[in-house]
Parts: C-alpha cells; structure tokens; sequence
C-alpha cells in the first residue's frame, strides 16, 4: 500500500493510456509521464528488433482491464527514479491493489530485480510463485507457445516413437530415418532450452529457470530413449543389409549353379546326339546297300504227258512251237 509518500505531490497521477504490459503514461503533476512499473517484466510487444513474444498482447489487454485512461492511481518509488531510457520507475497501485504484483499473479509476467531498486521484488515474487503453482499464463503447459508447453510438446514427440521389429533393411531404413530425424529435432530442442538458461534476463529465460526441474528429467528421459532407439536401429539395419546381401549372393550362386547344370545337361544330350549319329553314318559305311538279284523261275511242270492215242509211237498231242520253229512245248 501507499506509504507517508503518498503526500508527496507526484505521488498521485491519472492514467492517460496503456503502453504495454509493463508500461503506461500516466499525468503526473500535470506532465505526461511514462511509467515503467518495478520488478515485473512481461513479453514484448514494442521492440523493433524483436517479434511479438508469447503472451505479450495478452498481457497488455490484462494491464488495459486493470487500468483505464482516466482511472487514478497512486504511484511510489524506489531508490532510483528513472531508467536508462529516462521512464520513470514505480510501483503502481489502484484501489491500494499492487498492480506489478496483478500481473504477475496473472502469470503474464515474472518478477526481476535490479539493484538497487528491490522494493516491490518479494511481493512481485509471490505473486509470480503463485502462478506457477496454478500453471498460469506464461505457466501454462495448455498454451501451445509457453515455454513448458514447448518442452512438454518436445517430451511428447520423442515419446510418440514406436519402438519396431523391421523384417528388411527398407524397413529399417524408413524406421532410422524418422527416429533419426526426432532425435536432431530433439537436440536442438534442448540447445534452444540451454540457451534460454545462458541468457540474463528475459521472460522466457526466467520461466526457464523457475520450471525446467520440472520438466527437464522428462525431456531428457524421452531423448535418450530415442538415442536409443536410434542406435538399436541402426545396427539392425547393417544387419538386415548383410543378411540380404549373402541371400542374394547364394540365390546368384545357386541360379548360376542351375544355368551351368542345364547347360551341362544340353551339351551332354547334344554330344550323345553327336555319337548316335556318327554311329548310324559308321554302320551305312560298312555295310553297303546291296540291291537284291532278279530271277526267272523255271516253270513247273505240275502233271506227266498223256498219251494222245495217235496213229504213232511217241506221239504226245498237239505241239506249240517257239518263233523259228525249233523249239515246242506241249500246247494246252
């Protein structure tokens, strides 16, 4: 709550407009006053040199339902007054409502502390803690840019590999590939979340640090699963290869073993053909063709002469006799 301070002319001002979720101008005294709010920082939204941040337009709409152009406020300081920038340092309150705080209870900002300026750091702090404990806002694992999203989005893609039994090398090979493929997303993933760790300051870099012994064993874990999987793939794809290869290699052999068998086989029936007909040759050789001779049979005489009964002694009947006249034969 305000302090003896309050007194103070400048400690009362009205709110003229919203800047962004940790910054607004506000009349003070009569002067247009920006105000940078103590020991919160939320996402950007006004850097030129850096993209909108998560949550950032967020809490920008929470800093505008909290304050109103127009609503009055109570403003008090710390040690130093303004920052490099030359805005002017506080801790705001409305309604005796600490607002740095607000927001961090939120979880759309967290709490940072530059000394010397600390005043409103433990209340901010618990506010903050209290946030996380709820996973709030920048907290949240449900909001798909938060950092403990990220990581649990990260965790689960290694997760969802499915551990296989391929029975080829092409099967093995597709497997490696995508199991190959998680695992340097994986690493980079974790680069990424190391680096949030390296840098100083930072929204993201202070959820980092405040949630990653949450959420780290189970990332790594997921990782080194995969690794696993990675290497137990691998190997069993060379063996597959080897294994496919001598396959082949005695399915060529025994192919080549039954092509030169065949060929056997034809040049042995070939030369058998060869022989039985160099011997058919031979046996025409040795034995000539000999024509058969032609003979004239001599007539049979099938019955005796009779006798005729003629008027002399010898006569046999009549006689045919051959042309010239010397020669007969009985006629009949």
């Amino acid at each position: 709550m305000p302090t003896s301070e309050a007194s103070k002319k400048d400690s009362h001002a009205t709110v003229v407009r919203i800047v962004d979720g940790d910054t607004i101008v506000a009349d003070v005294s009569g002067a247009e006053t920006t105000i940078r709010l103590l020991n919160i920082d939320t996402p950007e939204t006004k850097d030129p040199n850096e993209p909108v941040q998560c949550l950032g337009p967020e809490a920008t709409e929470y800093m505008k339902s909290l304050l109103a152009p127009g609503d009055k406020i109570d403003l008090e300081y710390d040690v130093q007054r303004l920052d490099p920038y030359g805005r002017t340092l506080a801790g705001v309150y409305k309604n005796d409502s600490l607002v740095n705080a607000d927001i961090a209870a939120a979880g759309l900002g967290v709490a940072v502390l530059y000394q010397p300026n600390e005043r409103f750091y433990a209340e901010v702090k618990a506010a903050e803690q209290a946030a996380q404990n709820a996973e709030e806002g920048l907290f949240s694992p449900s909001i798909d840019c938060t950092v403990p999203a990220l990581v649990d989005q990260a965790s689960a893609a290694l997760e969802a590999l499915e551990e296989t039994d391929p029975e080829s090398s092409a099967e093995a090979g597709t497997a490696l590939a995508v199991v190959a493929a998680a695992v340097v997303a994986g690493k980079a993933k974790k680069t990424a979340f190391k680096a949030l760790g390296a840098v100083e300051g930072g929204v993201a870099s202070a959820v980092w640090a405040a949630r990653k012994a949450k959420y780290l064993p189970r990332f790594d874990a997921a990782l080194d699963r995969a690794a696993a999987m990675e290497s137990k793939l691998a190997k069993t794809e060379a063996a597959l290869t080897k294994s496919e290869r001598e396959a082949r290699a005695a399915k060529k052999a025994a192919a080549e073993a039954k092509e030169k068998s065949a060929a056997e086989r034809k040049a042995t029936a070939k030369r058998q053909a060869a022989a039985k007909k160099a011997a058919q040759h031979q046996r025409m050789v040795k034995k000539p063709y000999v024509a058969p001779k032609k003979t004239y049979p001599a007539p049979v005489q099938t019955r005796k002469p009779k006798s005729s009964g003629g008027s002399y002694s010898g006569y046999t009947g009549p006689r045919c006799y051959a042309p010239g006249g010397k020669t007969w034969k009985p006629c009949g």
